[in-house]
């Protein structure tokens, strides 16, 4: 009774001691990753405040003859339009002409939207630089500089 009084106790006390090691950890804590609350901007923009407002002025003359150019384009397409209802499709040479004037006018469309995009992406750089330089832009000392 006495050896059976004994494995008990070992049984009960076993766990409590495997409770009281220790451990060590190797974990590495990094410090905290700082991100700033915002952007950085340069002392300077990369082209003067002056040069900024060219390029837009620049972009806006385009924007506008491109506007114009679309109008045109779009009086050309709905004309091509009225035209192909009015179309004889038994006659081969009216509609090989038609069909000649209407690639003719989707190259030039094609053309057109490339451009466009072309400014766009000018655009949205310019309006990038512009805000980026608005703080050293809007003060004073530009004024008195420039």
């Amino acid at each position: 009774m006495r050896t059976a009084t004994v494995v008990a106790i070992v049984a009960l006390a076993a766990p409590a001691a495997a409770l009281a090691q220790r451990s060590y950890s190797h974990a590495y804590i990094s410090p905290p990753i700082v991100y700033p609350a915002e952007p950085v901007y340069p002392a300077e923009p990369a082209y003067p405040c002056s040069e900024l407002e060219r390029q837009k002025a620049v972009l806006d003359d385009q924007k506008l003859t491109y506007d114009r150019e679309r109008d045109q384009l779009d009086a050309e397409g709905a004309r091509l339009n009225d035209e192909l209802r009015r179309l004889d499709s038994t006659n081969p040479t009216a509609v090989a002409d038609y069909n000649a004037r209407s690639d003719d006018h989707n190259r030039r469309v094609a053309d057109h939207n490339r451009r466009v995009a072309v400014m766009n992406d000018q655009v949205a750089q310019l309006s990038a630089d512009i805000a980026n330089a608005a703080p050293y832009c809007s003060s004073p000392r530009w004024r008195l500089l420039y």
